[in-house]
Parts: C-alpha cells; structure tokens; sequence
C-alpha cells in the first residue's frame, strides 16, 4: 500500500420492483492489494412502512456490463495514478453471488437491510480495513421491493 487514498462517489441509480442490482464493483490490479476504508450509501426514499432494502457486499464472479469511474484522490496534490478498476451501476448480466451453505463457503461477505428512507455508513476500525487481493473483485448490490434512489461513496487505499 502506497497510501494513496480516495474517495469514489457513486452517483444516484434506481433500483425497482424486487430485482437487484450491483452499483459498484472494485476490481484490485493483478499484484496490488486495496483497502476499503470506509463507505456509505443513502436513499431517497418517501415512504415510512416501506419494506427495507437488501445490501449485499461480496467477492462476486465477474460480469455484467459497468460504467468506469475514476476516485478523488483525498489529497489533491498527489500526482500518483490509481491502478484499480472502479466501475458502478451494472446494466448487464447481475454477477454470481453465493450464499455460505452445508460447510461450503460462498462469495457474500456481509448481508444487511436498509430502510429505504435512511442510510448506512461504515468505517473500518484501524487495522480492520477490508482487503481485495491482487485481481480480486469487491462489489455492492441492492434490492429494493419499491422504487427508490440509492448514491452513496466508498472510501480506498492503494
């Protein structure tokens, strides 16, 4: 890790009618590792007995078709280059995602629910941050049962 940190904002994406979708998705270089360092994401929704959106956080197979975005590097002067891959908004083929069963381990990391009128922010304890391997994949999804805007930012270190 070279300590350059940024912020990669995820503009507002509709998320519909029970079908999830990935809005961002982290794809590490082949032999560099990168941190998430934190992240929140925020919807606009209107209604108080709204069902809750599901979240996902994952190691997903790689698919889908995805919209590049470059970070904000945290400190404007540095000159350095990311080398990830920083890609939001899937409109293709959803990646695979796999729930842990029967001993078998799958590619989900953490599933949570978000009512659809707030947020949820996180940051990692120091020395807790996630890690994506060289090559690996991180990727984001919702699932929402009403209409509703999602944006958010996820904060990294490469």
């Amino acid at each position: 890790m070279a300590a350059l940190q940024g912020y990669i904002d995820i503009p507002s994406t509709s998320l519909t009618g029970g079908t999830g979708l990935t809005v961002l998705e982290i794809v590490a270089p082949a032999n560099q590792r990168v941190k998430v360092l934190a992240y929140g994401f925020y919807f606009d929704g209107t209604s108080n007995s709204a069902v809750p959106v599901q979240a996902i956080i994952a190691r997903p197979t790689a698919a889908g078709t995805y919209t590049s975005i470059l970070p904000v590097p945290v400190e404007g002067e540095c000159t350095e280059t990311f080398q990830a891959t920083y890609n939001y908004k899937n409109t293709g083929t959803e990646p695979t995602y796999t729930a842990p069963s029967s001993g078998a381990s799958g590619n989900i990391l953490k599933t949570f629910t978000i009512h659809p009128q707030l947020g949820y922010e996180y940051l990692a304890p120091l020395g807790q941050e996630d890690i994506i391997k060289g090559g690996g994949v991180l990727a984001v999804q919702f699932t929402a049962q009403a209409g509703v805007d999602v944006r958010g930012y996820v904060k990294i270190e490469e």
